[in-house]
């Protein structure tokens, strides 16, 4: 179990890292956050990477014109480890609820994140989630994985 302290410091390390690309263009924020393919691997558990990786396709192939909108400047960020968003607790109620139904297919000891883009001084804004710490090296965004993991009968 990762110590809270080292989750705080993921988390403004995040900020930091965001901060510069929440209104750059593909290109730049692409290059930042893409999933490299074996990122799938260390993420999600078993054949869940394989469905990731096809979920995620699309979004990559096309991905949005910028995070956030104009003057959204300031990135708050939350960390938690994988095996903590399977249940209701001060980690998990940050995230959306489709982590609870599937964080058995997440790498338990990845640090996940939400990270929200506001203006300066505001509370809401644009929020997001998936942003992963690869402790190699580098972070990869997975948004939504309940929509990419969930089965045909489930709801998204």
């Amino acid at each position: 179990m990762i110590e809270l302290a080292e989750l705080y410091r993921i988390a403004r390390t995040a900020e930091r890292v965001l901060a510069p690309v929440a209104n750059a263009p593909p290109e730049l924020w692409v290059a930042a956050l893409r999933p490299r393919d074996a990122d799938y691997d260390a993420v999600f558990v078993g054949e869940a990477a394989a469905r990731a990786r096809a979920g995620y396709a699309s979004l990559w192939a096309n991905p949005p014109k910028s995070l956030g909108k104009r003057g959204q400047t300031t990135v708050h960020a939350f960390a938690s480890e994988a095996d903590a968003l399977g249940h209701d607790n001060e980690f998990s109620r940050e995230f959306p609820g489709g982590y609870r139904k599937i964080a058995s297919q997440l790498s338990p000891h990845k640090v996940w994140l939400t990270f929200k883009l506001v203006e300066p001084g505001a509370s809401s804004g644009m929020s997001y989630d998936g942003l992963v710490w690869l402790a190699d090296d580098h972070w990869a965004w997975f948004p939504k994985p309940w929509r990419v993991l969930a089965d045909d009968t489930s709801a998204n």
